[in-house]
């Protein structure tokens, strides 16, 4: 709105002073052209509006990483208290395992010295007379037995020792699975802790870039605005800044001759002004766009230019190559192409309609996104 009303102020003091009334057709135009600005504005607002959304959204998401890393700070220390209690019932089994060990020692040895009197018994048995014969048979069968169950108590107990030792080889292991997993969840908590950070230095980088492209994309225009005035008021030039993007549309009667690639004196002018603003522009792609009427090539013109296409094209060049040379703008900041018949603004059933269809338009765009998209 503040750039409208400053372009319309500047038409009427330009009127003024050469001593003449502004005509009510002349001032509609300026108001439409005031609205225009208006809108553009709207739009700037909303794309600060789209990208303090995406601040928002990325905080969301920092929020929620948070959690993440929170949820697994507490599965860590549940894991170690899982650990620290199989650590436990390792020792309090393995204290187990000694005390059945020692019992079956006890009763091995018991049993040791039963045999050993059985044999002193078989020994004062054989000592004696036949009448003792059914009690050696007795003391026999005695020391069998225990013989037997001695055995089964030797295997009972390499049973046992085995077993511990399995068992502690198990719970070897799964204390090296506890570890690994304790270890991963670390790693996992400092990778997310990693990735907080970089969103959230993204997030106000990506903040601060918005903001300083808003501001020279808008210095930029009300440098255009001001220095191509003059034309504009006639109609010859139309600047616009949409969705990021800033474009200068120029009637190629400006430029060239009709079937002509070559630049015209006075458009010269017009271009070098142009260049001269855009070589502080940085960050930014510079596309040149040619674009014509639906009237065919026809007669001598046709063995230069077979199409429309080819003549756009040629223009956007000629252009390109102007502002390389004469603007001293970096030609890997600068992209030509020719739309030729098949973009058109305007219907191609009038004469004022294909007039504003060939037009040279200069569109700036941000330099990162112009190297990953083709022209659009």
């Amino acid at each position: 709105m503040k750039e409208a009303f400053h372009y319309c102020a500047a038409l009427a003091l330009a009127a003024a002073a050469a001593g003449c009334l502004v005509p009510k057709s002349a001032y509609v135009k300026l108001q439409s052209e005031a609205d225009a600005g208006r809108r553009e504005l709207k739009g700037t607002r909303q794309k600060l509006a789209d990208a303090q959304a995406q601040a928002t959204s990325l905080a969301s998401q920092v929020a929620e990483l948070q959690s993440s890393l929170s949820r697994a700070s507490e599965r860590a220390e549940q894991l170690e208290k899982e650990r620290d209690q199989l650590q436990q019932g390792n020792r309090e089994l393995s204290q187990s395992l000694n005390a059945r060990q020692d019992e079956l020692s006890k009763r091995i040895s018991k049993l040791q010295g039963e045999l050993s009197e059985a044999q002193s018994g078989l020994a004062q048995a054989q000592g004696r007379n036949a009448d003792y014969a059914k009690g050696l048979q007795e003391a026999n069968a005695r020391f069998d037995q225990l013989g037997a169950r001695a055995t089964a108590l030797e295997k009972e107990r390499d049973q046992f020792l085995k077993a511990s030792a399995e068992l502690s080889k198990s719970l070897g292991a799964k204390q090296d699975e506890l570890s690994k997993t304790v270890s991963t969840l670390t790693e996992d908590k400092r990778l997310l802790e990693g990735r907080i950070a970089e969103m959230s230095k993204s997030s106000d980088e990506l903040k601060a870039r918005q903001e300083r492209e808003l501001l020279q994309t808008k210095g930029t225009y009300e440098s255009l605005v001001g220095e191509l005035k003059g034309e504009i008021a006639q109609g010859q030039v139309k600047i616009e800044q949409i969705q990021g993007k800033l474009s200068v549309n120029v009637a190629d009667t400006i430029f060239f001759d009709s079937g002509k690639a070559e630049i015209k004196d006075s458009g010269r002018k017009v271009l070098q002004r142009v260049g001269d603003i855009l070589r502080h522009i940085t960050g930014k792609q510079i596309r040149i766009e040619g674009h014509t009427d639906n009237v065919r090539i026809r007669g001598v013109l046709k063995e230069r230019y077979q199409s429309n296409w080819e003549l756009s094209t040629a223009r956007a060049t000629t252009v390109a190559r102007f502002l390389q040379e004469k603007s001293g703008i970096d030609p890997s900041l600068l992209t030509a192409a020719g739309y030729g018949e098949y973009r058109p603004i305007a219907s191609n059933d009038t004469e004022e309609g294909r007039a504003k269809n060939r037009r040279i338009e200069i569109v700036l765009i941000d330099k990162e996104l112009g190297k990953t998209l083709t022209p659009q």
